[in-house]
């Protein structure tokens, strides 16, 4: 059974983060040549950077990480296979994971272009023109968010209504605010926007 994992860079195992960074310079710098662009650009340790992987035999052998640009904003990228494990879907599982973790968010890349069809695969469409990006033909992708933010949604109710939709949900103790981008933030996300369409239709 494959298991997907996320973490920060410094909130994991030593030896997995050694060996995730181990993957990524043997695919971008020895297999791909790219020496002009640093890969280890310091980005990982941003403080809402998310690393995700699957490891086999407590090896990571498939990696990709998730950037914050703006609020409601992130970017793929770094997404690398191990040569010896290629072909058996383990990236495409990472990719469809973080879309279903991220519902609310635009999600965007760069792709090199000769991976545009497998990337519009799980819903990414290019905007834009091919460009240069460590010496590669690149060409940015975006999702659209499949749902409303949760800010959005208090935006568009009324706050007479708002209140309202948090009274329906009974509970002898108020559970607070789950933290953005765990599962029991976008299953209240998710009931706050069915309820509210029912409410509107």
């Amino acid at each position: 059974m494959v298991e997907i994992q996320n973490a920060h860079w410094t909130r994991m195992r030593h030896e997995t983060a050694y060996n995730i960074a181990r993957l990524r310079y043997r695919v971008y710098v020895m297999e791909q040549g790219i020496t002009t662009v640093e890969e280890l650009d310091g980005r990982d340790l941003e403080p809402t950077t998310q690393i995700w992987w699957i490891q086999i035999e407590g090896v990571p052998v498939s990696t990709l990480r998730v950037l914050r640009e703006d609020h409601h904003t992130l970017s793929i990228g770094r997404v690398a296979t191990d040569r010896a494990f290629r072909g058996h879907g383990l990236a495409s599982a990472l990719i469809r994971a973080v879309m279903a973790y991220y519902p609310d968010q635009l999600l965007t890349m760069h792709a090199q272009t000769h991976l545009e069809e497998w990337y519009e695969t799980f819903g990414l469409s290019k905007v834009g023109e091919i460009f240069y990006e460590a010496g590669m033909e690149h060409i940015t992708m975006i999702r659209e968010p499949m749902l409303q933010s949760d800010s959005q949604l208090r935006d568009d109710i009324d706050p007479r209504e708002w209140a309202a939709l948090n009274e329906d949900t009974p509970s002898e103790v108020d559970p607070g605010t789950p933290d953005p981008g765990t599962p029991q933030y976008f299953e209240d996300l998710q009931r706050r926007y069915r309820m509210r369409r029912s409410r509107r239709s």
